[in-house]
């Protein structure tokens, strides 16, 4: 991922969240996200709430770059924009919903690693 594309958009979820109150419970998707609740917020109409899970899932993107997460490895596009990410990892949940309440991380890490895997060394 292109750090200033997840910088901008960072700001932009920022921005909309200032725009709209936020819920105390906001604060709890960057920190203790699982998989149902990134579900819950990529499925949400509130800009704020899908531009929360994008830039966390975004986060997850940066961290691994070929590097595992929670054992999963994956090699994600340059071209690949936010959005894409979270219409991946969203029909990904959508396909593996037993796995919703499982820390966000690493149901960010195993969709990627689905959709993205590394070309073999």
């Amino acid at each position: 991922m292109n750090p200033v594309r997840v910088r901008l958009a960072a700001v932009a979820a920022l921005a909309a969240m200032a725009a709209e109150p936020a819920p105390a419970a906001a604060a709890e998707h960057l920190a203790y996200a699982t998989g149902a609740m990134l579900y819950r917020a990529l499925s949400s109409g509130k800009p704020s709430e899908q531009g929360i899970a994008r830039g966390y899932i975004a986060a997850v993107a940066d961290i691994g770059a070929g590097e595992p997460v929670n054992g999963f490895v994956f090699c994600v596009p340059k071209a690949q924009t936010m959005e894409q990410l979270g219409d991946t990892v969203k029909r990904w949940i959508d396909a593996h919903p037993e796995t919703r309440n499982y820390a966000g991380k690493g149901v960010v890490a195993a969709a990627l690693g689905d959709a993205y895997p590394c070309p073999q060394r």
